[in-house]
């Protein structure tokens, strides 16, 4: 039996250069898809670690109120000092200790 061998047509360069621009095509939208999945895995992560940071605080901005308050009732406890008193020298010093630090990074600029 004879073979014929047929022969392979080699694609033109327009079809090579139409294929070459269907896959850079390809490629920026699969690059733009892929960093768009990025930026919503960063999106998440930051939106995880916020929540985290404001939870935080918070508890901490309770737990320091609770300490304050502790404080009062220690000094009014063992001094002679009435509690409102003791709620006045805790509140007076808070107050200078929060405008030293006030003036301080006002002057560090």
């Amino acid at each position: 039996m004879e073979s014929r061998l047929h022969p392979v047509s080699e694609p033109s360069v327009g079809e090579l250069v139409s294929g070459i621009l269907k896959d850079a095509k390809e490629l920026v939208v699969q690059g733009a898809a892929l960093t768009k999945l990025e930026v919503q895995d960063e999106l998440r992560k930051a939106k995880t670690a916020a929540v985290a940071v404001g939870a935080g605080i918070g508890v901490s901005a309770v737990g320091g109120v609770l300490l304050i308050l502790m404080l009062v009732h220690l000094l009014a406890a063992y001094t002679v000092i009435p509690l409102w008193g003791s709620y006045g020298i805790v509140g007076a010093t808070l107050v200078l200790i929060g405008a030293a630090l006030l003036l301080t990074a006002k002057h560090t600029d």
